[in-house]
């Protein structure tokens, strides 16, 4: 496979991380510079470049001298990842809603997210406008330290997204609804039931996925049991 030119690095970058998102690159998978390299017959400077970008948004995990890995992740992790933004994204919530200000990229994210739903289906354009509504209320605060706090579980985040549209767990436009009445709280400065809005969605978010793992760690153990009588 050749790769458009944007550069090679970013454009292995972006088909590695749309691989991991729609699970061609499954959970688990460990990702060798060489292997990438031979398979997009790229440098193997150029896929450590991109593995290592991948690794620092959290979308592939990296153990000393092991070969980076999809990240597996359970749902005490989809817990802690959701705790997390939950605190983060409410607070921004609530500060724009002090403000009363919508930022022009959040309204552009949602607009994306909305020309995506009922089309092609596109897991990767789906989860980019989800994630960069949210990301854009968090960098609209102007503070860098709870911008940083996002960022720390942001890729994770992408994963988390994508397994839900992937199985599909959330109707896409009850999603669009949600992200549409966080703007309007925060649009008429209704601090409290911004934060709610946005807890609620998150909540709503992380029991679905919650809910599936479970489902599917019971699955196993059920197919296991079978097996062995």
């Amino acid at each position: 496979m050749v790769l458009e030119t944007r550069s090679v690095t970013d454009a292995l970058r972006f088909e590695m991380q749309v691989r991991i998102l729609n699970g061609a690159i499954p959970a688990g998978t460990s990702l060798a510079e060489m292997s990438i390299a031979e398979m997009f017959n790229v440098a193997r400077p150029t896929a450590k470049a991109a593995i290592e970008q991948l690794v620092q948004v959290g979308l592939l995990r990296r153990m000393r001298n092991k070969a980076a890995r999809v990240p597996i992740l359970g749902a005490d992790d989809v817990a802690d990842i959701y705790l997390t933004r939950a605190v983060v994204e409410s607070a921004a919530a609530r500060m724009l809603a002090e403000r009363g200000s919508v930022p022009a990229d959040a309204v552009a994210a949602l607009d994306r997210f909305r020309a995506a739903i009922g089309g092609h289906d596109n897991i990767t354009e789906l989860v980019e406008g989800d994630i960069g509504f949210h990301c854009a209320l968090v960098a609209a605060t102007g503070s860098q330290r709870l911008h940083r706090l996002h960022e720390f579980v942001i890729g994770e985040t992408h994963l988390c997204m994508a397994q839900s549209q992937v199985h599909r767990l959330l109707e896409n436009q009850l999603i669009f609804d949600e992200h549409r009445r966080i703007l309007t709280m925060i649009q008429l400065r209704d601090v409290e039931l911004a934060g709610s809005a946005m807890n609620a969605h998150i909540s709503r978010a992380r029991n679905h996925l919650i809910a599936h793992l479970m489902q599917q760690q019971n699955d196993v153990a059920s197919d296991s049991g079978s097996e062995d009588e």
